[in-house]
This record gives structure tokens, sequence and C-alpha cells, in this order.
């Protein structure tokens, strides 16, 4: 590891504490180009749902009950079967027998509520409601408590092919179907007591690398061709086939070191990917990372 006062992310140094202590906005924040950042009605339903999401988190209340309006059905509906026909493509074998199990509907929105009742009776997950994005240490401290935040607003209907941010298409399409896997839960419970429990900013920043290159914008090789296995890609129409078969991204076998080495811009669509030779592997490597970097989890 290099001198912890140094820690580089998305391009820019950052105070270390941050890895360690981030922020947790109590109010919502679009970034600027934001799809929906002029569309006073789509903020003002975003406001609605940041406030009532936060207070159950906060307060441990479970995913409350959403009444959703006819855009954001629209959009859903508009979205959900594009993403199915590609993902029965190009989706991999864990994400597709995990979607299948789940059973989520491509008319109607699904509530949180009840995909959390059926995923904890599966794999002992459980979800949790996110008012929007949240730290990486933030969010990785649910999931070592085997909880998943997830979002439970609607992308902006003006890009239903891309999100610049985790929302219910991002994460009930793409996180959500392989927490119905044993395996997969592991994994995911494991790096979020690593991410807890080291007090080194930068392997805070190694395990959120390793994570953003597998499990959200992660390709998986599987009876000699390559998948998609990453949510960021699966929940997404336009990066599915920009990810596999754009000349503009280059894919490099997946190399742990390489991999927490290696900067991104969570923005825009990604470029530069890497390719997991089987999920038995990134287990493997992710054990190992733990173990090499001296973590102790329980």
């Amino acid at each position: 590891m290099k001198d912890s006062a140094t820690v580089i992310e998305y391009g820019v140094p950052i105070d270390p504490k941050v890895m360690i202590e981030p922020p947790d906005p109590a109010e919502l924040e679009l970034e600027k180009g934001h799809p929906g950042e002029f569309d006073t009605a789509y903020v003002q339903r975003r406001k609605n749902l940041f406030d009532l999401c936060r207070k159950h988190r906060l307060q441990k209340l479970g995913p409350p009950i959403i009444a959703y309006n006819p855009e954001e059905t629209r959009i859903w509906r508009d979205v959900s079967p594009k993403l199915d026909e590609l993902h029965r493509k190009h989706a991999c074998s864990i994400y597709l027998q995990a979607k299948d199990a789940l059973g989520i509907s491509a008319t109607e929105i699904p509530q949180l509520r009840h995909l959390s009742e059926r995923v904890q009776h599966e794999t002992n997950m459980h979800l949790v409601p996110a008012e929007g994005p949240l730290a990486y240490r933030t969010f990785y401290s649910y999931i070592a408590q085997r909880g998943f935040p997830v979002t439970q607003f609607i992308r902006h209907g003006s890009h239903p092919e891309f999100t610049p941010e985790p929302d219910m298409i991002h994460d009930c399409l793409g996180h959500v179907p392989p927490l119905m896997n044993h395996d997969y839960a592991e994994v995911l419970t494991l790096i979020g007591k690593a991410a807890v429990a080291t007090p080194d900013p930068l392997q805070v920043l190694a395990l959120k690398r390793f994570s953003w290159f597998s499990i959200e914008f992660g390709l998986m090789e599987e009876s000699g061709e390559v998948k998609v296995f990453g949510a960021g890609i699966l929940s997404s129409t336009g990066e599915i086939p920009f990810s596999l078969f754009s000349p503009d991204v280059k894919r490099r076998k997946f190399v742990t070191d390489e991999v927490i080495e290696t900067d991104y811009d969570p923005s825009r669509m990604q470029d530069h990917l890497f390719i997991i030779p089987s999920f038995v592997f990134l287990r493997r490597e992710i054990e190992a990372l733990v173990r090499r970097m001296g973590i102790a989890v329980l």
C-alpha cells in the first residue's frame, strides 16, 4: 500500500478520513448535468422519496410501501422487458438462475418490502431502504450485517437506458436477484465485514475498487464466452452491448493487484473492464485479499 496520506479517487486526491468517516447527506443532492436536474416535478418527487427512505433507513423501519405514479410505471415497463431480453443473451448463469427464482414482474414495480422477505427466506440477507447513493463504507456497513441498501426511486424518463446513480431499475434488476444465491451473498458479506473492520483508508479504497470491477462492473468468462456479471452493466440497456462489443472498451483479465490500483469515473459508461475467470476464482481472490491485508473479520 502507498502512503495513507495519498488517496486518489476519481482522478483527484481526497482527504483519507473521508474513506473511513464518509459524509451522510441529509438532503437530496443531484449532480450537475443529471437528466432530471431541471424537471421540477421529478426533483420534488425525489425529495419526497429521499426524506421517506432516509427516515426508514436511519430508524431501521424496513422498506416503506411506495405508490408509484404512471410515469414511473411507464419507465419500468419500457426498460424491464428490454433488459430481460439482453439478460437472456448476455448475463451470467448465476444471475439468470437467481433472477428466475426471484421472479420480478416486468409490468409492475416491485415493493422492496416484499422482495426483502423473499431474499431473507433464501439467504438470510435483507433489503435496506436507501434514499440515494450511500458512501462506500456506509453502504458496506449494512452489507456486513447482511443488509443490502436499495433505492426506491426511478430514473428520469429522458434517459431510460442509463442512470448516473443507482435507482430501482439498477438495484432490483441488477443487484437484488443475485442475493438469492448463497455463495454470492457470502462474498458480499465478506467484503462488507472487511470494509468496516479496517482502519486503513487505502484498504477501504482497494476494496471499493475490487467491488466496482466485480460486483458493479464485472464481466465473467463462462463456457468460453464473456458474460455480464456486474449490476451496473446488467441494469443498463446501453451498457450491456457497450461493455461486450464496443471497440472503445478495454477488456483485461481480472488480476486483483491491478484491479485495486485502477481508478475509474462512475459518471459515464465504463470503458475499462476486467474479465473474471469464474465465480469460484472471484471468491478465492477476495478471501486472499482480505487475508493479505491482515483484516480480521468475524
